[in-house]
């Protein structure tokens, strides 16, 4: 194979490791929490743009120490990096449940007729008109993605095949299209979160809360399992 060949193979293989790495399950628990707060599909793409910004800037930074610093990535970053993640997403977990009480989420038993007892998801919330609702730190959403960035497998996806190379430009481009891979999956992902969650917000609020409350759970699972496996 020709060196233009192996060349567009190398990057082309760091756009699709992108895209793949992207749907790690801790980075779709981050993205599916922010994104649960809203029921609207810009909001949800939002979440996912500002998630893969913040990742991929880590992941530039990084490059940019390895190769102007000529710095090698302590292992102890990484380490430290995937505690916090782990901690945040219990802290989104939690938070989403949490969000639930305050919209006043129940389940309510009742029965129809001659119908067997069955229970029924409840939100109840009330706009006030001509009041701002409360902001919902979307930035948040950057600084989970900075901390994905220096966490786990992504500095062994990106930045181990970088320092291999003789070139600091094809390094770069190496992580640059990396990281777009990454952007481009989870604007994919973010937008089926914000399609599922808006259906569900047509049909029935209590559906919303339903998948919320899976969302929240989910999260805190994810978490804790990090977590242990970092002690």
């Amino acid at each position: 194979m020709s060196t233009d060949g192996n060349l567009i193979s190398l990057l082309s293989l760091a756009f699709g490791l992108g895209m793949t790495h992207a749907l790690d399950a801790d980075h779709i628990a981050a993205v599916s929490t922010l994104a649960c707060s809203r029921s609207r599909l810009h909001d949800s793409l939002g979440y996912g743009l500002r998630w893969a910004l913040g990742h991929g800037l880590t992941l530039t930074g990084l490059g940019l120490v390895v190769f102007v610093a000529g710095l090698a990535i302590p292992p102890e970053l990484s380490h430290l990096a995937e505690r916090t993640v782990a901690l945040v997403l219990m802290g989104l977990g939690a938070w989403v449940i949490a969000s639930l009480r305050s919209r006043k989420a129940h389940l309510h038993f009742h029965r129809h007729d001659d119908l067997p007892v069955h229970a029924h998801w409840h939100t109840h919330t009330e706009r006030i008109p001509n009041h701002p609702q409360p902001h919902t730190h979307k930035h948040a959403a950057v600084l989970v993605g900075v901390l994905h960035g220096a966490a786990g497998s992504a500095p062994l996806l990106a930045l181990i095949p970088v320092a291999t190379m003789d070139s600091p430009w094809l390094g770069m481009s190496y992580l640059l299209l990396f990281s777009l891979g990454v952007l481009v999956s989870m604007l994919f992902f973010g937008g089926l979160i914000g399609v599922l969650f808006q259906g569900a917000n047509r049909l029935s609020g209590r559906m919303v809360g339903g998948l919320r409350l899976a969302v929240g759970l989910a999260s805190l699972a994810i978490g804790g399992r990090l977590l242990i496996s970092t002690m």
